[in-house]
């Protein structure tokens, strides 16, 4: 059994009271470049990790721009980083022009894992959120994530399922397919997790780089795929979370359904059904038990 990990306790403790804005806290990065830090600088409280795969229209709706500015007024210093999976339109080109500008990492087409899992390995601060573009889980969440992780989480998870939490908009026929998938997860591998998917999960940064470095079935193995693919690289993280005895804490969001044409509910059911057997099987082999070396 692995031995658990305590986060080490700060003096200061980032409860929503007290996350009240204070302007010129962080240090803006030039877009396209990741910040090096010098004797000046100190280790950022927080990195922000967001995929993009053809988000021009949700940065020109201004979401992108909610979470620069949301991450201004915060009194803690802050990274943004945005993972453009080689989008085919102008995503790359509109975060290059955001003002202040913020980190944008190039890389081709290979998914949301593979995104997710270069920008938490490019991540320098002490804890690392990973969110969607769209923003159906709020950005105001990050205030309630870090005070969790601040009590001693390891892991904090966005969750539309346990008490408190509510669903907005969201179309019968996903809805049916999101409890179906939900209830073979928990009967397969996360018996204690509600809400394995939701695009809104906070970590320690040294639990989020084990865990991304030892995935199996989304291992990063340079594969370019083709078009938009939604995936359940989510229930390997967590089962890798649960193996080693990280702690998990699953935070009731209000979450709105966004419309979008990426998103085919019986191709993306199918096909996260397949990748969930894989992880079984893999769990079944005993492969997530084996301890990789150190960081």
């Amino acid at each position: 059994m692995p031995e658990k990990r305590t986060p080490p306790k700060f003096s200061k403790r980032f409860t929503a009271t007290q996350l009240e804005p204070t302007p010129g806290r962080i240090t803006p990065t030039p877009a396209g470049e990741k910040a090096t830090r010098g004797p000046e600088r100190e280790e950022p409280i927080l990195s922000v990790v967001i995929p993009a795969y053809n988000e021009e229209g949700n940065i020109r709706r201004g979401t992108l721009r909610q979470v620069a500015d949301y991450l201004a007024q915060r009194p803690f210093s802050n990274e943004l980083l945005v993972v453009d999976d080689g989008s085919e339109d102008a995503t790359p080109g509109l975060v290059e022009q955001l003002s202040p500008p913020v980190t944008l990492i190039r890389n081709q087409h290979q998914g949301k894992a593979a995104s997710v899992r270069k920008g938490v390995l490019a991540a320098e601060a002490r804890f690392v959120v990973f969110m969607d573009m769209d923003l159906a889980t709020p950005v105001t969440y990050i205030d309630e994530c870090l005070a969790q992780l601040q009590e001693g989480f390891d892991v904090v998870i966005a969750s539309r399922e346990v008490e408190g939490s509510r669903r907005q908009g969201d179309p019968m026929t996903r809805k049916l397919a999101a409890k179906t998938f939900h209830f073979l997860v928990r009967k397969l591998l996360l018996p204690d997790i509600h809400d394995s998917q939701c695009g809104f999960k906070g970590f320690r940064r040294e639990v989020a780089q084990d865990l991304f470095k030892s995935l199996l079935v989304f291992a990063d193995h340079q594969r370019k795929i083709a078009g938009p693919m939604v995936t359940a690289f989510d229930v390997e993280l967590l089962l890798l979370a649960q193996k080693r005895g990280y702690r998990i804490k699953e935070l009731a969001v209000i979450w709105h359904h966004i419309e979008s044409r990426r998103v085919s509910v019986f191709k993306d059911s199918y096909r996260m059904s397949i990748q969930l057997l894989r992880v079984w099987f893999n769990n079944v082999r005993g492969r997530y038990d084996v301890r990789p070396n150190p960081l």
